[in-house]
């Protein structure tokens, strides 16, 4: 039974929810899809390490500024023999080594992943995990810089300034679902004791300080610059196998959880064959950390890796191969590929390159500085780029034997809907596998919605312990049905399941019967929706797929692509035309993974009257703190303090509301905004 270690840091900077720039169900770049341009920004590391980045749809602010996530990174142990190196090193690895749509973790891509790094375990093992703050959040504000005059003394002048945000947003913590532990390690703000194992350092008592915490630490409130070791056990309790989760349970823990900080715990039973899937090194050749991961299992050997590479053929000696002059346009790969090609994984095999060792004589991938791509094609030139050396061509890799897939549907700061940390498919997770891949399906829920967890083409049961009294209960393992033949779950925040599926056999698989044209045999090759199916959750982008490829490996092409349900050119008229403006409207306040005004008739924040007509405002209660109704810019009407409350509207003119609790800027339509159309 191992003793296994963690290093994770929080730590905050922007981060895209669409880092492909498409959503593939209405097949629109996220410029069309939600209104918003793209940003342009440059990310720092706390090691120092800088790259700059184009952002489709990055959190925002109220007021359209770009908001940090909040990132629970993965470090190295140190090295040192005093820890001074201790969160120095990143060691960031994908949340799922076979998401065909999951950024570059590192310190090229994203710095970090949401969800967090996850923590995995064998039943009887115990984690250790030393966990540091980060939080340099800040927000412009003012500060006075003052000069001396001679006899008049003293001036001061206001001048912007960065201002880190009060102590208390920045105080964080880590809260496991899943563990047996004791009260100082639960993470839980206010109640978690003082550790007397944990004295403060001198280093870090002036943090501390500013939490009124003197001499001892307290693991649910841990100031920016403080740290904290958390120990987490199972106790060789087989019912603490499955996937769990972990996340900010301090005093701002409902911002900050929705920002990011939480991540998933995978804790295994070995002695359960039927069930467990575990793609890490065997205990014999395990690592220091009993963290290594078996690159058997993973893309290309590498946690890192993409389910794509290139496979790439030698111009054939009677074939014509001179480059002309403008067929030097674009040339050099090292940069990653352009996102967004509707749906074509082309940019992830792009991406993979860098990881690639390079290309020698006839053999391997490309050289990416004398490389083009025209379309899903990459042409490699040679040396003296007169010719096409080589035609290369993006190739699904041999799938895995077994996978572990987890995911966390959750909302994530003003964007909303999102698959671990993602939305809309194409860029939230589309997961590799094989026609003979043990699948084990790790599902878990956070925010302030129920989800449903639904995948096209496949059932399940969910295992659990047999027995009937707590002893036997406690140690047994999760190997009993304890549900029915489903293929949609209901889950909510904090809740987790999980589940395997063998593609290879059984009855819980795509179908296995009908065959194809001729004497094509069945198969489950293809692309299944997986999804949450809330039919809100699902048009905001909620929306996965599970991705079967042949077993040897296929051509990654262009993957399919919809468009709008409104589609005129269809020979329609646009959809179902909205009702003609009516002397009512009512509108309610509601959250649908942020806090917004829904007007009953558009399904909008946007209502149609007459003159004359009333506007009646209603709350449904699920965001905190009720709502007020602020009128914005002319034309006004008289704000309502109270709701549900309403107003009448005598005169003509387009009026522009935000809700006065939760923000919103009816302009630039961000936050809980709304607008009143007063018609003749």
């Amino acid at each position: 039974m191992a003793n296994i270690e963690y290093w994770i840091q929080i730590e905050n900077r922007p981060w895209d929810v669409c880092p492909h720039n498409i959503d593939r169900i209405t097949g629109q770049n996220l410029k069309v899809r939600e209104t918003k341009d793209k940003v342009d920004l440059t990310l720092s590391s706390p090691t120092g390490h800088t790259h700059k980045t184009t952002m489709f749809r990055p959190l925002r602010k109220t007021g359209d500024a770009v908001d940090d996530a909040l990132i629970l990174r993965r470090y190295k142990p140190p090295a040192k023999a005093d820890a001074s190196d201790a969160w120095t090193v990143p060691d960031d690895r994908k949340v799922n080594p076979w998401d065909l749509n999951e950024p570059d973790p590192g310190e090229n891509g994203t710095m970090g992943t949401i969800p967090g790094p996850t923590i995995e375990c064998n039943v009887g093992d115990s984690v250790i995990v030393h966990f540091r703050n980060n939080d340099m959040r800040a927000e412009l504000g003012t500060k006075q810089v003052c000069f001396d005059f001679p006899f008049i003394g003293e001036i001061c002048f206001p001048v912007p300034a960065s201002i880190p945000l009060p102590v208390e947003k920045r105080t964080h913590s880590l809260h496991p679902h899943g563990f047996v532990f004791a009260p100082k390690f639960d993470g839980a703000f206010p109640l978690s004791p003082p550790d007397p194992d944990q004295p403060i350092e001198p280093a870090q008592a002036a943090a501390w300080a500013e939490l009124n915490v003197t001499a001892l630490k307290q693991g649910d409130r841990v100031p920016p610059g403080g740290t904290f070791t958390y120990q987490w056990h199972t106790r060789g309790w087989p019912t603490t196998a499955g996937v769990w989760l972990y996340h900010d349970h301090s005093i701002c823990d409902m911002e900050n959880t929705e920002h990011g900080a939480i991540g998933v715990i995978a804790i295994h039973n070995p002695a359960d064959t039927n069930n467990e899937v575990d793609i890490r090194m065997p205990e014999k050749d395990q690592d220091a950390t009993h963290t290594a991961l078996d690159p058997a299992f993973l893309p290309g050997g590498s946690p890192n890796g993409s389910p794509i590479h290139l496979v790439c053929f030698p111009f054939a000696r009677d074939v014509p191969a001179d480059v002309l002059p403008h067929d030097l346009i674009g040339l050099g790969l090292e940069a990653p590929a352009a996102h967004g090609s509707m749906g074509a994984p082309m940019s992830a095999a792009m991406r993979a390159l860098a990881d690639e060792p390079r290309g020698r004589g006839s053999t391997g991938p490309p050289d990416p500085a004398r490389s083009i791509q025209r379309g899903d094609l990459v042409f490699e030139l040679d040396p003296k780029l007169v010719k096409f050396h080589r035609l290369c061509f993006p190739n699904y890799r041999q799938p895995p034997a077994k996978a572990l897939y987890l995911q966390l549907f959750h909302t994530l700061g003003d964007a909303g809907m999102c698959i671990n940390g993602r939305k809309y498919l194409g860029n939230t997770p589309t997961m590799v596998a094989g026609p003979q891949t043990r699948m084990r399906f790790g599902v878990v829920g956070m925010g302030s919605d129920f989800h449903t967890f639904h995948i096209h083409g496949h059932r399940w049961v969910i295992p659990g312990p047999h027995g009937s009294d707590p002893g036997t209960i406690q140690g047994s393992p999760l190997d009993t049905p304890v549900s029915q033949f489903e293929d949609t779950r209901t889950f909510g925040p904090a809740n987790s399941f999980v589940f395997t599926i063998e593609e290879g056999s059984g009855f819980m698989r795509a179908d296995p019967f009908t065959p194809g044209e001729g004497e094509t045999p069945a198969s489950p090759i293809g692309e299944w929706h997986m999804h949450c199916h809330v039919l809100m959750h699902m048009d905001l982008g909620m929306m996965g797929s599970l991705l079967i490829v042949p077993q040897a490996g296929a051509p990654a092409l262009t993957l399919p692509v919809g468009m709008p349900c409104d589609m005129p050119e269809m020979g329609g008229d646009g959809g179902t035309p909205p009702p003609p403006p009516g002397l009512t409207a009512d509108v309610t306040g509601m959250r649908s993974g942020q806090c917004l005004w829904r007007d009953s008739a558009s399904g909008t924040p946007e209502s149609t009257i007459k003159v004359g007509g009333t506007v009646n405002w209603h709350d449904d209660g699920t965001c905190p703190g009720g709502h007020t109704v602020i009128s914005s810019g002319a034309p006004s009407f008289a704000n309502v303090t109270t709701v549900p409350g309403s107003r009448v509207f005598p005169v003509a003119g387009d009026y522009r509301y935000f809700c006065g609790v939760h923000g919103g800027d009816p302009n630039a339509k961000t936050g809980m905004w709304g607008i009143v159309h007063v018609v003749p």
